[in-house]
């Protein structure tokens, strides 16, 4: 059967989701609306190649690729990502069912040109078929379509599809590619001392393209570089609230499909050995003749400079004919984010995520730095006149946003700590937030919050913000919205809860530890102030039940 028809129930099924042993019972529960579902095959890769190129010119039709329009990519996130790939009114359409509900990877794409004006009935098909799988009706707001480029987002608007919301989703960092190959200026100055160092150190490299043979210890490295990540990132989560240790996860099993792909699918790969030990390896693909992607890239936890050196390396050796190097999203990861910041890239390239309702969970505002306890005592209170006086405290509702912004205008002075109307509301109103008031005398005196997020195993929380109006500091106000959180989310089975607070801030510190955090790690330079000074934070962990 010719796989280009754009008759889905022509299509041979496959049995869904056995990629790599990782059959997922839930996974294909969800899928099960999907007609004639088939997870991504090696044999599929005409049918994606030909849809993602979009036909002979694509200029004129799906403009410049993302790094998630790949067939490469598709086929490698495969089974981390519960893919499964059908065609729904002459459209490929490409599901997944890895966070719990059915969404799509990326928008439906025309097969033929002559399909294209089908856009509006395939789009309208695919959200009647992931609000049946995430049983909330019509319009559930977990129903979406990410990784949404620019120029189809253009086309989706002009084919008159009902209204959909519209979400910015992290987007692809383009560089330079000689730009990475110099590393010449004096914001890539660190980099530059990183590669040095690096070569100063390992007198005696050897670069090579990945065999067969190397197979073994690139996923004995890849284990060294999760099992260091899992260390250093503990409690970590992205803009979503899923735990950076799921992420990696993902990215580990995606990374061997890659490894195994190489020869076959004519990737460029370069290993990194000193003194005979494998300190890093990386693996690319060309998106188009002048871009191209740098698809994995794992190097030792202990060698400084490796990162630096491979990355440089790769482009100037491996990627020779691109003009542009494309790094792919952060995963909406702070760390990721600055990473991939501070190689200056030249632009951006945006992607979108579409959805019948707005996402309450995309957005929400969680920046690095968290606001814990900073306000400042009225002049004419001294901190031993205070008496802790009896607060209750209730989850709040959207009619305590006033009250909230009086207490936000009142507890920090400069109006970039505060947050705004919308994001409050959408917190109170986001599944994976607790926010609680507290109250004295019928009086709404401060506000907490805490996010919940979803890990591999298990959950964690992460106080994120507590204020409470400056007349109230010292009087117990603080202590009871903090123990009421961490009551709420004990309640609800998250024991390991989590919190970031300046390691300067004495007073804060003492109040967490006396209700059972303790230091889990220094976070360098986490703080930035408002004249540009960076000061060091503290990660604490609490974990409920634990005894020194």
């Amino acid at each position: 059967m010719d796989p280009s028809t754009s008759e889905a129930h022509r299509f041979p099924a496959r049995a869904v989701l056995e990629v790599d042993g990782h059959t997922d019972t839930a996974a294909r529960a969800l899928l099960s609306p999907v007609p004639d579902a088939n997870p991504v095959g090696l044999e599929d890769r005409g049918l994606f190649e030909r849809t993602l190129r979009g036909g002979a010119d694509r200029d004129t039709t799906l403009g410049e690729p993302i790094s998630d329009m790949s067939f490469v990519a598709s086929h490698c996130w495969g089974a981390p990502l519960s893919l499964v790939w059908t065609v729904i009114e002459g459209h490929l359409c490409l599901f997944s069912a890895a966070d719990g509900d059915l969404s799509m990877m990326l928008p439906p794409l025309p097969l033929h040109e002559g399909d294209a004006g089908r856009l509006g009935a395939a789009i309208g098909a695919c959200f009647e078929i992931m609000d049946e799988a995430n049983g909330a009706g019509a319009g559930t707001p977990r129903s979406r379509i990410e990784y949404v480029s620019d120029p189809v987002l253009d086309r989706i608007r002009a084919a008159s599809v009902p209204t959909l919301s519209a979400t910015p989703m992290p987007g692809d960092y383009i560089y330079r590619r000689e730009a990475l190959v110099e590393l010449a200026g004096g914001d890539l100055k660190a980099k530059r001392k990183l590669r040095s160092k690096f070569l100063r150190e390992n007198p005696d490299i050897e670069t090579a393209d990945i065999t067969p043979a190397d197979t073994d210890a690139c996923v004995e490295l890849l284990s060294l570089w999760r099992a260091a990540s899992d260390r250093r990132h503990e409690g970590e989560a992205n803009d979503r609230l899923i735990g950076v240790d799921v992420l990696r996860e993902r990215d580990e099993r995606c990374a061997r499909r890659y490894l195994e792909l190489i020869d076959e699918l004519g990737l460029p790969s370069m290993l990194v050995r000193s003194g005979g030990r494998l300190v890093g390896f990386t693996i690319g693909e060309f998106l188009t003749p002048s871009m191209a992607v740098v698809a994995v890239e794992k190097t030792h936890p202990d060698v400084d400079g490796t990162p630096q050196f491979i990355y440089s390396e790769f482009c100037r050796t491996r990627l020779a004919g691109a003009g542009e190097i494309n790094a792919g999203d952060d995963w909406g990861i702070d760390t990721l984010r600055f990473t991939k910041s501070s190689y200056r890239p030249s632009r951006m390239l945006s992607k979108t995520l579409l959805a019948r309702n707005p996402i309450s969970e995309m957005g929400t505002p969680e920046p690095a730095t968290v606001r814990l306890l900073r306000w400042k005592r009225p002049a004419h209170t001294k901190p031993e006149a205070q008496k802790v006086l009896p607060t209750d405290v209730r989850p709040a509702t959207t009619a305590d946003t006033d009250a909230i912004l009086e207490i936000e205008a009142a507890a920090f002075t400069s109006p970039a700590d505060r947050f705004k109307p919308q994001q409050i509301r959408r917190l109170i109103e986001n599944p994976r937030a607790r926010v609680a008031v507290a109250l004295r005398g019928g009086s709404v005196i401060g506000w907490s919050v805490a996010l919940i997020r979803a890990h591999r195993r298990w959950r964690s929380g992460r106080v994120y913000s507590v204020a409470v109006r400056p007349e109230a500091a010292g009087t117990g106000a603080g202590r009871a919205l903090i123990g009421s959180l961490l009551n709420t989310l004990e309640a609800e089975g998250v024991t390991r809860v989590y919190l970031e607070v300046r390691a300067a801030n004495a007073a804060a510190i003492a109040l967490y530890t006396s209700v059972g955090f303790r230091p889990l790690r220094t976070l360098e330079g986490y703080y930035t102030d408002a004249d540009g000074t960076e000061t060091d934070g503290l990660r604490m962990l609490r974990i409920a039940g634990a005894t020194d």
